[in-house]
């Protein structure tokens, strides 16, 4: 499947399954939920899927929180998608390969997506960034998944 760039989509059940990662946000059973804003890594072809949760006012109190003690705040962002805000949850951004990206999402026969290219080009330079420092073994949460592992399995397949 091709990525959209400023798209959201579900991630497959077979992934979960195949990765075992307890910190994952797993799909919920009866409905499409979690959806995650994903972007192409050019230097590994692995998909970044950045969980979307529409609980903002608790991550709005979290960012204020770390403003408040002159911490970074770019682990989570809050962005307007089909008018709705929603936070992006960087520090629990995890890769894929193609193959497991489950489909789009559609809301009223529309791509559910971020239109504005300069706020996509914002994030994606945002979510290099936590890579990096995810790659350096930084932990934002104790319950963050363990990139790490996961972007080893996911590039063992594509071997």
């Amino acid at each position: 499947m091709e990525i959209l760039t400023g798209s959201l989509y579900f991630v497959s059940d077979d992934f979960f399954a195949k990765v075992q990662d307890p910190y994952l946000k797993i799909n919920y059973e009866h409905t499409k939920r979690p959806h995650y804003f994903a972007f192409k890594d050019s230097r590994t072809d692995l998909c970044w899927l950045v969980p979307c949760s529409s609980k903002t006012e608790k991550f709005e109190c979290l960012i204020q929180k770390k403003k408040e003690q002159h911490k970074p705040t770019d682990t989570i962002k809050i962005v307007k998608i089909f008018d709705r805000k929603t936070a992006l949850l960087f520090q629990d951004m995890f890769p894929v390969t193609a193959g497991y990206i489950d489909g789009q999402y559609i809301k009223g026969g529309q791509p559910v997506r971020i239109s504005d290219p300069r706020l996509i080009q914002e994030l994606e330079k945002n979510a290099r960034k936590i890579i990096k420092l995810l790659h350096r073994g930084i932990r934002f949460t104790p319950t963050q998944p363990d990139i790490i592992r996961i972007e080893k399995i996911m590039l063992e397949e594509l071997l």
